[in-house]
């Protein structure tokens, strides 16, 4: 079969990206801190687009579109201002947990965890909750993945997902932490480009007017904010913006990318940067899923609607690099996912239980080896999957806002138990994973989004449990917390 030009382009992209992951290797050392974070050298700018990467890849480029094509761009409401929510908790408790990332040495979620509450079963529990919700994200992003060559190359799904879970492990292996922001960088830039100029195109060369009547027409009431299905209520709106909230800057993977940075000025300036870059893709998504109503014949997978669209109104080469960029994109994040997780595994449970005297490079090949694991049980995922693009990775955005309270109450309220946060872990992730499965039925949340009601019961929980129990030991509070609003002379961690 001849290569087409938007082939040639895809290979030659997915190939640049290769060889940035093997120069990132030169400068990367075979140590925990290193491989895992990059030794905390990540600036804001690099940092910043890492962070957009990681929260927008599959989800935007395929699942956003998706969703609105059915429940209208009310979809786009509570990105955006889940987007600025985000904003503001890395201006705070990122910026706190880097300073206590770096005063302690911390270079994982579970580590903290483990630290803080001074207990390793405790950091056990946390990565094994987290882990569902990791293995959820990452095959998310490979379904995403099996779209984008489905839709290009014509690989035939299973086939495409396999694809991408080899590539992801040989570029993990060589690259590392370092390998991974850096390559989420360059997929930022050419995600924002590549969507921006699709809507520039039908704002100027086709007529946007007969564009959006004509998806008007398909779908009355897509336009209007609760959307044609009556999705997308305010109380609706609002509860699933403060789900993501708790859950984007909760991803175990997020928390990783506080301890990477260079200083806690980077760390708030990065998450400017994030939220000025992050709300117009969400748009960009959003509105392209809408007028792709008026312009291609609705697929039978929705998941399909923004691939089918560019490809149906831009060059050959443009669909290249914006399917390249899509996939490169979505391994970013399956990769950064996988890293973590993989990363917790082999430094808070091997380390912890199986052999405490491992060299630092013993640490970093379990991890590698421990890679494989993870992303073999999210290719399994993906295999079945259980649910689009769209739904999985937001069951597993809002699953981690149900483990966030152990991390974020525990960085500042010295009261905080490792009792509560047992408690949290269990009855939070249980009661949203029912939801997830209509185990517990809908009606249940009473308008609301389901991971709300499971970030507040993990988040009260939490808080009583810690309330009846004893506080922890002086030391460990006074190491990995301080006050929220702090004064001068207050002691711990200062920022830069």
């Amino acid at each position: 079969m001849p290569v087409t030009i938007a082939q040639a382009i895809f290979g030659i992209y997915l190939l640049g990206v290769l060889l940035v992951g093997v120069y990132a290797s030169r400068f990367t050392e075979h140590t925990p801190a290193d491989f895992y974070v990059a030794d905390r050298t990540v600036g804001t700018v690099v940092l910043g687009l890492t962070l957009v990467a990681t929260v927008l890849s599959a989800f935007t480029v395929f699942g956003i579109g998706a969703t609105t094509v059915g429940t209208g761009l009310g979809a786009f409401s509570f990105l955006a201002i889940a987007a600025v929510f985000y904003t503001l908790v890395f201006a705070t408790v990122g910026v706190t947990l880097h300073e206590i990332g770096s005063r302690m040495g911390v270079v994982t979620p579970s580590e903290y965890v483990r630290e803080r509450y001074e207990s390793p079963l405790l950091g056990a529990l946390y990565l094994a909750v987290t882990g569902v919700f990791m293995v959820a994200m990452i095959a998310g992003q490979l379904i995403g993945g099996g779209v984008a060559l489905d839709a290009l190359l014509g690989i035939p799904y299973l086939q495409a997902v396999v694809l991408m879970a080899v590539f992801m492990l040989v570029y993990i292996h060589i690259a590392g932490y370092r390998g991974v922001i850096w390559s989420d960088a360059i997929q930022s830039a050419v995600l924002f480009g590549v969507l921006a100029g699709v809507v520039l195109y039908v704002l100027v060369v086709l007529d946007p007017t007969a564009v959006a009547e004509g998806a008007a027409g398909e779908t009355p009431g897509l336009y209007e904010m609760v959307g044609p299905v009556g999705a997308w209520t305010p109380l609706f709106v609002i509860t699933a913006a403060l789900a993501f909230t708790a859950g984007v800057p909760g991803y175990p993977h997020t928390i990783q990318r506080y301890f990477s940075a260079a200083s806690g000025r980077t760390m708030r300036d990065s998450g400017f940067l994030f939220a000025l870059v992050a709300i117009p893709v969400y748009f960009f998504g959003a509105v392209l899923g809408a007028w792709s109503l008026g312009v291609i014949p609705m697929p039978d997978n929705p998941d399909y609607v923004v691939p089918l669209l560019v490809d149906a109104l831009m060059h050959p080469v443009v669909f290249g690099v914006a399917m390249a960029g899509a996939t490169a994109a979505i391994m970013s994040t399956a990769d950064s996912v996988a890293l973590t997780m993989s990363s917790m595994a082999s430094r808070d449970v091997y380390r912890e239980f199986v052999d405490p005297d491992a060299s630092q490079r013993r640490e970093v090949r379990v991890t590698q080896g421990l890679l494989v694991v993870v992303i073999a049980f999210a290719l399994g995922l993906a295999w079945l999957r259980p649910a689009g693009i769209f739904d999985l990775i937001a069951f597993a955005v809002v699953g981690f806002g149900t483990t966030s309270a152990p991390v974020f109450l525990g960085a500042y309220w010295g009261r905080a138990t490792r009792a509560g946060a047992a408690a949290s872990l269990a009855l939070g992730p249980g009661i949203t994973i029912l939801f997830f499965l209509e185990y517990i039925p809908p009606a249940y949340t009473f308008g609301m989004h389901y991971g709300f009601v499971g970030v507040v019961i993990a988040y009260v929980i939490f808080v009583a449990v810690s309330l009846a129990t004893s506080a922890p030991g002086d030391e460990a509070v006074e190491t990995h917390s301080r006050r929220f609003w702090r004064t001068e002379g207050d002691g711990g961690p200062t920022a830069d």
